[in-house]
């Protein structure tokens, strides 16, 4: 386990090789384990049952790109996940990222850690080199700073951070709030008696049940094709503040008893930079 922490942010990373996550669904490189703030764990284990190889064993910030190549592929032939490595394709089956893939070629990683700082390194020959750096910023932030080079073709997609945040292990409902800088649009997977869009984010009526889940796969700004990478979420006293420098194309909300995620989505094209800042702070 890797800490980096001050006096008010601690937070617990998973070395790549550590075993702990083994799935082929979320980049590898800081994995989280828990964030505290002044105490409070506001990231940590939501899921039960823990196995290595299912595809959301994981906690806090989880990001995940999308397949490279994967159409072009062959069954036997490999595809690409950045943060993973190099997969195979076992049949004609289209992707599916909860399906657990075997790893061709899981590249090189290294590992770079001080008192407020850790920065990961994978590198796959002839596909890319990735750096992912979580820093601690200030006394209730720290920022995940990502640079990706191509080492052949041109690589591009889109990747999204599931943003587990357990916000002290309370249960979901009218006490957790979710507001973004525009009024929210999007369409809900279901009819939902639990949970609405609002003038300024999302609001839940009551708390919802386990074993319940709401899911929107498709927020975002009316008339706008990206918003800003700005997001807050709220439960009691603590507010977390997410935001980018990158704009996003639309934001998904998954939601069952145990956590609220949301879920922006940014394009990248390598070569390319960009980060994402977390700001906690007591209302």
């Amino acid at each position: 386990m890797i800490r980096i922490s001050n006096k008010s942010l601690v937070i617990l990373l998973h070395n790549p090789s550590d075993g702990f996550y083994k799935g082929t669904r979320f980049d590898r490189s800081g994995v989280f384990d828990s964030v505290l703030f002044n105490g409070l764990e506001l990231a940590g284990r939501w899921f039960t049952g823990y196995d290595p190889f299912r595809h959301d064993t994981v906690c806090g910030p989880a990001e995940e790109f999308t397949q490279i190549g994967f159409d072009e592929a062959a069954p036997g032939e490999c595809f690409l996940k950045i943060g993973v490595g190099l997969l195979k394709r076992p049949d004609d089956a289209p992707y599916d990222r909860f399906r657990l893939y075997d790893i061709a070629d899981e590249g090189k990683w290294s590992v770079e850690a001080s008192e407020d700082a850790v920065t990961f390194r994978h590198r796959v020959d002839g596909w890319y080199d990735y750096v992912k750096e979580i820093a601690l910023t200030g006394a209730g932030s720290f920022e995940i700073r990502h640079s990706l080079c191509t080492l052949s073709s041109p690589l591009s997609g889109e990747v999204y951070n599931h943003n587990f945040w357990t916000m002290g292990q309370l249960a979901v409902g009218p006490g957790r709030l979710i507001d973004f800088p525009f009024r929210p649009d999007g369409h809900w997977r279901s009819v939902y008696d639990s949970v609405a869009l609002t003038q300024s984010g999302v609001r839940f009526s009551r708390p919802l049940a386990e074993g319940e889940s709401v899911y929107m796969g498709d927020i975002h700004e009316l008339g706008r094709e990206e918003m800003p990478y700005s997001m807050a979420l709220r439960e009691g006293p603590v507010k977390v503040e997410i935001s980018g420098d990158v704009p996003v194309t639309h934001t998904v909300l998954w939601s069952n008893h145990r956590v609220a995620c949301l879920e922006p989505y940014n394009r990248f094209c390598a070569p390319c930079r960009w980060t994402v800042r977390y700001r906690f702070d007591n209302c």
